[in-house]
Parts: structure tokens; sequence; C-alpha cells
């Protein structure tokens, strides 16, 4: 969870960052064509499909950062007494 991310060391986060620049920059990993399927599709529809996953993974993985990082505020805390944070006139 979030408290992981104070027991990487400083050199740890170095080579982190060089790693993911390393791969941007050059392109290291490379285009794999193994595993990859055609879908169909025109590259425009395929470009907002890839978009869509790509905000839903965003919104997800920040979810699962404010619920982790909620122990830190009220420790102990489980979530399941308000587990729909959004919408609060539900648990009144």
């Amino acid at each position: 969870g979030v408290a992981a991310l104070e027991a990487i060391p400083s050199l740890g986060w170095a080579q982190i960052v060089f790693f993911i620049g390393a791969v941007d920059y050059y392109g290291v990993l490379g285009d794999f064509e193994f595993g990859k399927k055609y879908v169909g599709g025109t590259e425009e529809d395929l470009k907002t499909k890839e978009l869509q996953h790509g905000r839903l993974a965003m919104l997800a993985i920040l979810e699962l950062l404010r619920h982790d990082s909620q122990n830190f505020v009220s420790p102990g805390f489980d979530g399941l007494d308000k587990m729909i944070t959004g919408l609060p006139f539900l648990y009144e």
C-alpha cells in the first residue's frame, strides 16, 4: 500500500525513474507481436477504447490509493461502514 512507498530507498527510486525514462526514450522493450489479437474496428475506434480504458484504470488506482491512505487518517478503517462514499444519503 501507500506505506510501502516509504520503504523504498532513494537509490531504488532513482533506478525506477531511470529505467522508466530509458524505456520511454529509447524504446528498449520494443513492440512485440506475441499475444496481440486484432479486435476489429477502425483506428479511431481503437484509440477511443484505449483512452476510455486508461481513464477507468486511473480512477481505479486513485480509489485504491484513497482507500489505503484512509487508514492514516482514521486507523482501523475498513471501509465497510460507508462502502459508497460518494453517496452519503444512503447512510442517513
